[in-house]
């Protein structure tokens, strides 16, 4: 077997454009990550071919080729040697990979790394206000008259949700002073009392600052022979971002002269008082005349290009999920949204959403192609129905790309639906899933054509990836597209001898489907099928007797095999190899036998949670095991979740 891996990554080399085109190498649980030269020497079809390769894509500077547990780390070893090149850190390869991207890359990238972290308080925000625009919402069930006023014993019950639903966009510098501070590398509580200071309640509302222009009416502070409006920013983004950048450099610098004995009084005093101050006198002017030149921008894209400008928008969308640069949006989005009062609602919810659902619907068509290949029928299925909730990663990774054709009928189909929803000013008032679910997010009178919008998107995109399978004539099955998955040493013939076939909780929590982990690669069952577990509980047991094949070295994973054959993979949290060990103690090591119920490892939930991480935790057993999952909800330690055959 050790010549297969040798095989496997000379192959590699090859296909990647060779010794001289690697930077720097490393690897996860799963995936074989290389920073290249340039990526335009990959042979994705030979690479395709190779047996041990499962899948690959680019993103973020990074080619990640997807090898699975127990293979990567072995085709790994072989790899390095072979290509002359040291051993590396997830972390110092992410560094290598930032260095290729130019200024707008890495732009994109700061502008995703801030809000991704703080996109929960906004869905959750977003949620809110589709429950309030369903209790208020005049004529929506009953004619003339809103849920509120024809049941008044709710009225205290909407205002309450009403306020729960306004305080992430009230407080949202706050939310993005903590988040930006921490990716510059500036102490994060500081930059929340940085955007603490830009929302002060003494400040002039921000809301009102236009109307006060013209009225000749806004307060000055007069100081040193200067004066400096003192007007907040509310509904603005970008200038907390960069105050929070200056904030860093500032802070940094401090750190560097400032006596130890003396930095914990003196370096968080003048950080404070010179970023507050650079925020008034000029960060915060500044980037509010961006913000609104680029909120303008998206505005003009819409309501004067009207459906050209939504097809643009929602054909470019997907193209952005691929870079992972997708996030970045977040920041037009919010800052409309935070000027609803003005603006009425943000237009590029329901074409984002429209871009989603034809993902899922070309996804669907390629499951109805399938017909002699039940692991893509399978794959094609699940992924399709996530992208339809707004989750489109399985469906763009683990099929529509893969096959290519899907892509571009989920292009068209995107476009077509986006344009419509743009010429029926189809509108949002919050942000939420961008799927079929997503018309709770919308204002009540663009509802019906909200859900309209979703149709058309789903039966052209449906009807273009039929109709492109036909013309190019590919077929699941065949072809890269169809190529098996690499056989098992030896098929697992049994499971723990209690109960055969069976595979037991390793960790306490709510157990979904696979289908449902927010990782491309596990959610569209590359690397095997299972189960996730949102843990309630920093620990995990053996869920078998057997022995540990392997525990990683950033021991955030775990490879097992039973006492009868099983293989499995347990993966602590969703990117967590990121944390290279940080918030994870290992209670045993690899070559270890372990008994059903032996505690394996320990993990600080809140710590991982905290840096910003999914703690979703992935049981999965890889192909060619038939596997099934016998229980979801609430599961205990050594619940029976999965069978395998």
């Amino acid at each position: 077997m050790e010549e297969n891996y040798l095989k496997a990554a000379r192959e590699i080399l090859n296909c990647v454009g060779g010794e001289t085109n690697i930077v720097s190498a490393a690897h996860c649980a799963t995936r074989l990550r290389l920073v290249l030269k340039d990526d335009s020497k990959i042979d994705l079809d030979a690479l395709e071919r190779i047996d041990l390769v499962k899948g690959n894509f680019n993103n973020g500077g990074q080619f990640q080729i997807i090898l699975g547990t127990g293979i990567v780390n072995k085709v790994y070893a072989e790899f390095i040697k072979i290509a002359h090149i040291t051993e590396m850190t997830k972390e110092e390869l992410k560094q290598q990979a930032a260095k290729k991207m130019n200024p707008v890359q890495k732009l994109l990238k700061t502008l995703a790394d801030v809000f991704v972290p703080i996109l929960p308080a906004l869905v959750a925000s977003g949620l809110l206000m589709g429950i309030n625009n369903i209790l208020t919402a005049q004529g929506m069930f009953i004619p003339g008259k809103s849920l509120v006023e024809a049941v008044p014993a709710i009225k205290d019950f909407a205002e309450m949700v009403n306020l729960f639903s306004n305080a992430g966009f009230t407080f949202l510098p706050v939310l993005i002073g903590f988040s930006a501070a921490k990716i510059f590398g500036a102490t994060p509580i500081l930059g929340a009392v940085i955007g603490a200071i830009m929302i002060h309640p003494d400040l002039m509302n921000g809301y009102g600052y236009g109307q006060a222009l013209l009225d000749g009416t806004v307060p000055y502070w007069h100081m040193f022979g200067l004066s400096v409006a003192k007007v907040g920013y509310q509904g603005t983004v970008l200038p907390v971002i960069a105050s929070s950048f200056c904030l860093a450099v500032i802070e940094k610098r401090l750190r560097k002269v400032v006596p130890a004995m003396l930095d914990n009084i003196v370096t968080p005093l003048l950080s404070v008082l010179l970023a507050g101050a650079l925020t008034f006198l000029f960060i915060g002017p500044v980037m509010r005349g961006v913000g609104d030149v680029m909120t303008n921008g998206v505005m003009w894209l819409f309501f004067d290009l009207g459906a050209v400008g939504g097809l643009i928008y929602g054909v470019t969308y997907p193209l952005l999920v691929i870079t992972g640069m997708h996030h970045s949006l977040v920041t037009a989005e919010t800052q409309i949204l935070a000027n609803i009062g003005t603006l009425g609602g943000s237009p590029t919810f329901a074409v984002v959403a429209a871009a989603n659902c034809a993902q899922g619907a070309a996804a669907l068509a390629v499951m109805c192609r399938s017909k002699n290949d039940p692991k893509m029928r399978s794959m094609a299925s699940a992924s399709g129905i996530s992208s339809m909730l707004g989750i489109t990663e399985p469906a763009i990774f683990g099929v529509n790309l893969k096959l290519r054709y899907p892509f571009y009928g989920a292009l068209i189909g995107g476009g077509v639906g986006a344009a419509y929803a743009t010429i029926m000013h189809v509108l949002s008032v919050s942000q939420g899933p961008c799927g079929v679910i997503g018309v709770i997010c919308i204002r009540p009178d663009c509802m019906a054509q909200f859900m309209v919008s979703m149709a058309v998107a789903i039966a052209s995109a449906f009807a273009a990836t039929m109709m492109l399978g036909k013309v190019l004539g590919q077929k699941e099955g065949e072809g890269k597209a169809g190529k098996p998955a690499p056989a098992a040493e030896e098929k697992p013939a049994a499971g723990i001898e209690t109960e055969p076939g069976c595979i037991y909780a390793p960790v306490e929590g709510k157990a979904i489907p696979h289908t449902e982990i927010q990782d491309p690669t596990f959610a569209a069952g590359v690397v095997g099928e299972g189960v996730g577990i949102i843990p309630v509980k920093g620990e995990v047991v053996a869920p078998f007797d057997g022995q540990i094949s392997m525990f990683f070295d950033t021991k955030h994973a775990i490879g097992l095999v039973s006492d009868d054959g099983v293989e499995i993979l347990i993966h602590v949290g969703v990117n967590t190899v990121e944390l290279n060990g940080k918030y994870f103690t290992p209670l045993k090591q690899s070559g270890d036998k372990v008994k059903a119920g032996d505690r394996l490892l320990e993990f600080d939930m809140d710590g991982i949670r905290g840096a910003g991480y999914d703690l979703t935790t992935a049981v999965l057993v890889p192909a060619p095991n038939h596997v099934e999952l016998v229980k979801t909800g609430e599961v205990k330690q050594l619940d029976k979740i999965l069978t395998t055959s």
